[in-house]
C-alpha cells in the first residue's frame, strides 16, 4: 500500500520538473498530474457534491481546467494546496451554475399547477362586462356621425383608410371625425362618472 501511495504522489522536485515540462508537453504532464492527484481532487469535490457522479465530473473538469491555469501557478507554492484551491473554486462555480439552472428550469412542475394569466378572474370578468355595458350605453348617446366611425375603428378593428372607403369619405375627414367623436365620448364619460 505504501509503495502504491509513493508511486501515485510526485515529490516536489519531480513536480517542479513536471510543471516546467507542462509548457512543452501538455498531454504527458497532465497525465502524470492526473495520476498523482486525481484521488485528492476527487476527495475535495466530494465535499461539495452529494451525488458521486457530480463529484467525479467536477474532478475531471478540474484537470481540464489545469490546461489553462497551470501556467499561472506560483512556483514557490507547493502543488497540492494550489490544486486544492483550484478544485475548491471550480466546485463553488459549478454549484452556482447548477443553482441558476435549477431556478431557471421548470422540470418537475405540473403545467396544471401553473396559474393561467390568460384567463381573467371571475371578478375581473364581471367588471369588464359592466364596463363594456357602460361604454355601449354612452356610445348609444352619441350622434350617428360620431358613433359610426368609433364602432368601425374600435369594435370592427378597421383601419382609417378602410373606414374612409366604407363611409365614402376622404382620409383627413375620417381622422377628424374620429378625433371629434373621441372628444365627445370623453365628455360624456366624465359627465356620467360625476
Amino acid at each position: 500500500m505504501a509503495i502504491m501511495m509513493n508511486t501515485l504522489l510526485l515529490d516536489e522536485s519531480k513536480l517542479s520538473h513536471t510543471q516546467d515540462d507542462a509548457h512543452q508537453a501538455y498531454p504527458e504532464t497532465l497525465g502524470r498530474l492526473y495520476t498523482a492527484h486525481y484521488r485528492h481532487v476527487l476527495q475535495v469535490c466530494r465535499r461539495f457534491f452529494r451525488r458521486p457522479e457530480d463529484a467525479e465530473d467536477a474532478a475531471a473538469e478540474v484537470f481540464m481546467k489545469l490546461r489553462t491555469v497551470l501556467r499561472q501557478k506560483d512556483e514557490t507554492r507547493p502543488f497540492r494546496p494550489w490544486v486544492t484551491q483550484v478544485a475548491w473554486r471550480h466546485c463553488i462555480d459549478k454549484l452556482r451554475t447548477m443553482k441558476l439552472e435549477k431556478a431557471a428550469s421548470v422540470e418537475g412542475v405540473e403545467v396544471a399547477e401553473l396559474a393561467d394569466r390568460a384567463t381573467q378572474s371571475p371578478l375581473s370578468q364581471v367588471l369588464e362586462i359592466e364596463e363594456q355595458q357602460r361604454m355601449q350605453k354612452i356610445l348609444n348617446t352619441l350622434p350617428e356621425h360620431h358613433r359610426t366611425p368609433l364602432i368601425l375603428r374600435y369594435y370592427k378593428d378597421m383601419s382609417y383608410s378602410e373606414i374612409a372607403r366604407k363611409l365614402n369619405r376622404g382620409l383627413p375627414a375620417v381622422k377628424c371625425m374620429i378625433f371629434r367623436a373621441k372628444n365627445q365620448l370623453r365628455r360624456n364619460l366624465l359627465l356620467t362618472a360625476s
